[in-house]
């Protein structure tokens, strides 16, 4: 019975020296922080000084393994270097085949917390079977910077490619 009173006092002063802990009035804190850009991925009220960013030169459209009817089109990772991030700004990457009617983009923000470089992939896409008629498709890349200069809101476009999508049977 002692045994148990014991491991009770000792876990309740545990969870009362947390508490008191990370008070509003001791300088610990154990919970966890909100980002610190507001709007998440749709939030540009930065700056940022991109020091380079490259796109892949072509893509793929494969059919899908497993039996499914489908063919999925794969992009390999665009990546952006920036330094001086001053609050938070996004960046966009975008795929277009016209011929297919297709458009695909991924967007990230990024913040003074952030890494110095970030890389941004095409989400999975796939494509009815149907449409997929020819050996290539010619498509754009897109890579663009979202941001603010003197106050306004700027959308600059950093890197646009014209790529070849090769099919793959």
């Amino acid at each position: 019975m002692i045994g148990q009173r014991v491991v009770s006092l000792v876990v309740i002063g545990v969870i009362t020296a947390t508490v008191f802990t990370s008070g509003p009035f001791v300088p610990v804190d154990f919970t966890s922080r909100d980002s610190p850009c507001e709007g998440g991925v749709l939030s540009n009220q930065g700056t940022a000084v991109v020091q380079s960013s490259s796109l892949p030169e072509s893509a793929t459209l494969s059919r899908s393994e497993f039996g499914a009817e489908v063919w999925k089109l794969s992009v390999s990772d665009a990546d952006v270097r920036m330094t001086d991030i001053r609050g938070c700004v996004r960046f966009t990457y975008e795929i277009a085949i016209g011929e297919l009617g297709i458009t695909s983009l991924s967007t990230t923000t990024v913040s003074e917390e952030s890494s110095e470089r970030t890389t941004l992939s095409i989400p999975k896409t796939t494509v009815d079977p149907d449409r997929v008629t020819e050996d290539r498709y010619d498509a754009e890349l897109n890579l663009t910077y979202h941001g603010t200069e003197n106050q306004t809101a700027v959308e600059r476009t950093l890197v646009s490619r014209n790529i070849t999508v090769e099919v793959e049977e």
